[in-house]
């Protein structure tokens, strides 16, 4: 199982798009969101990877004080295309991808066929 999270609502402008931080909003929001999403969550054998961009790093944070868990930065992430990245995975264990648009709907396609919205903060959970 894979769980692909986009970050969560950031700053409109930055420095650069690298360094934009979560909004104020975004972090609630997202905490909001991932309280329920540990309700539903059993599964006992999973990695986080995360994007090294300052959002997802701030998303992933949240996530992780919530899952007691500690979460690995791949550099990939940031602004390639998924497919090759979750090729390689181990089929054994459940992972949590927090990434990007438009990686993550078109990962999501690749595996389903199915174009769909990726709002940011959103969990799409894929069997694969």
């Amino acid at each position: 199982m894979i769980y692909l999270i986009r970050h969560g609502i950031a700053e409109a402008y930055s420095t650069s798009d690298f360094v934009r931080e979560l909004t104020i909003e975004g972090k609630i929001k997202l905490k909001a969101a991932f309280l329920g999403f540990a309700e539903d969550f059993d599964s006992k054998d999973y990695k986080i990877y995360v994007s090294p961009a300052v959002r997802t790093m701030q998303t992933a944070e949240i996530l992780s004080d919530i899952l007691k868990c500690d979460f690995e930065t791949i550099d990939d992430l940031y602004d390639s295309r998924y497919e090759d990245f979750v090729r390689e995975l181990s089929k054994d264990m459940d992972y949590i991808i927090v990434g990007h648009e438009p990686y993550i709907s078109d990962l999501i396609y690749q595996i389903t066929g199915r174009n769909v919205i990726v709002s940011r903060g959103s969990i799409h959970k894929l069997e694969v």
